[in-house]
């Protein structure tokens, strides 16, 4: 079986039963449970000292990254390489999130597994369901799990092109470098005060910190992007099942049951039926209001961080490429940092309009069931005018300071990021002779 085969059999899942009466959580998203651990959060010993070697390690090369990059835009500014200095100052942004998700993540520990543990219930309920229910859900999580495996494969790339451009220049740095010149290529420019980053052993140190600081950010943002998507989606599709659910909530019964006293046994027999249904509906929906809030303080500090410093950190990349551009370069890694950028900043923005337009057809499918016009709307009128009322409050992500999450936050901080862009080149040209 070929390498290309394997690949799209675990995209496509074409190798996982979707009838197994043991589906859950953690075989169908294995990669969740491994983000996790990785990021110190055990779901077997949850209270394990280990998992705080692995994070601690990663939080004290980022620091070290972001004391480099800082002192290079130090360099930067005090030699008026305004190039250099937006640049490094672009990575102090980058690593200053792979910081802010560690907080997020260490600090809410348990909100994270209760919020896994809730998941992998909706999924156990959910596999014993009506096929309706069962392959809509399915359908769904087959999507997540797509859109993020593309996520991943995107962010291997931008790694991989990184350490394939560093290994291009010391081969021909090797072949055609001049015996006197001992400047080797790093993949991040660094600046030392009082020291030469490019002669032994500082150089092999700056190397293997640099390494290690591109894999912990590349796994952190492909595991935090595709966790959020993964999360937010997943509250999408029950969202999706509580409108199915009132399509059919008064399906197989009779309304003329109504004009039977409240004590008859077919009338109780229905009124418990639709109690039934309608409880179900209500838990769900409290449910996803729950989980959005547990979201809200998990992934808020990060998300924050993501709409205060994008507009910059996109300017910053649109610079590079516009002054590579100029000198007649086209620079990959830079247009790839642009569009990941633009997509980290477009997953949140996005879903969350999504959640948003779904809560509100909640409502609508609530109302659209026309329990106003048959007789057995009056058996669960209170609930259906409650689970009305709620649905008028948006399914948003909150947090202090923090907007509400939707495509025209998106658009707004994308307008923001060009008129810096403009801004910058304008500030630039005038400091040319």
């Amino acid at each position: 079986m070929t390498l290309t085969k394997k690949f799209k059999e675990f995209f496509m899942k074409t190798d996982h039963d979707f009838d197994s009466p043991n589906i859950n959580l953690i075989n169908f998203h294995p990669r969740l449970y491994i983000y996790l651990a990785i990021m110190g959060i055990f779901t077997n010993n949850r209270e394990s000292l280990i998992r705080f070697i692995l994070p601690c390690l990663c939080i004290l090369f980022i620091i070290v990254s972001i004391v480099l990059e800082s002192l290079c835009v130090f360099h930067g500014i005090t030699v008026k390489d305004y190039s250099l200095a937006t640049e490094c100052f672009l990575y102090c942004l980058v690593l200053g999130m792979v910081l802010v998700v560690y907080y997020g993540t260490l600090t809410n520990k348990d909100k994270i597994l209760h919020l896994i543990e809730d998941m992998n219930n909706d999924f156990l309920f959910i596999r014993i369901m009506d096929f309706k229910y069962r392959n809509t859900f399915l359908r769904g999580q087959l999507l997540i799990h797509k859109l993020c495996c593309a996520w991943y494969l995107f962010s291997i790339i931008i790694g991989i092109l990184y350490i394939s451009l560093l290994i291009g220049s010391l081969v021909m740095h090797s072949l055609f470098g001049s015996l006197e010149s001992d400047v080797r290529p790093l993949m991040f420019p660094i600046w030392l005060p009082a020291g030469d980053p490019y002669r032994t052993p500082n150089y092999e140190i700056l190397l293997f910190i640099e390494l290690c600081s591109l894999s912990i950010t590349d796994h952190l943002f492909a595991g935090y992007i595709s966790m959020l998507l993964h999360v937010l989606l997943h509250y999408y599709y029950i969202l999706e099942l509580i409108t199915k659910d009132f399509e059919v909530i008064f399906d197989g019964l009779d309304e003329t049951v109504t004009y039977l006293s409240p004590q008859h046994p077919i009338r109780m027999q229905a009124q418990y039926t639709l109690s039934s249904r309608m409880k179900r509906i209500v838990n769900w929906h409290l449910s996803v209001f729950k989980s959005v809030k547990t979201i809200s303080s998990v992934f808020g500090p990060p998300i924050m961080y993501q709409v205060m410093f994008s507009g910059m950190g996109l300017c910053l990349v649109s610079y590079q490429i516009a002054d590579k551009l100029e000198n007649g370069n086209v620079d990959i890694i830079f247009i790839m940092l642009l569009v990941g950028g633009c997509y980290q900043l477009l997953v949140p923005c996005f879903l969350g309009t999504l959640l948003r337009d779904k809560g509100y057809a909640v409502g609508d499918a609530c109302w659209n069931s026309d329990w106003y016009k048959t007789r057995l709307g009056i058996l669960i009128r209170a609930d259906m005018l409650l689970v009305i009322h709620r649905s008028q409050r948006p399914v948003t992500i909150k947090f202090i300071g923090l907007p509400q999450l939707q495509l025209e936050t998106f658009s707004s901080i994308i307008t923001t990021a060009y008129s810096y862009f403009n801004m910058l080149r304008k500030y630039n040209s005038d400091l040319r002779p």
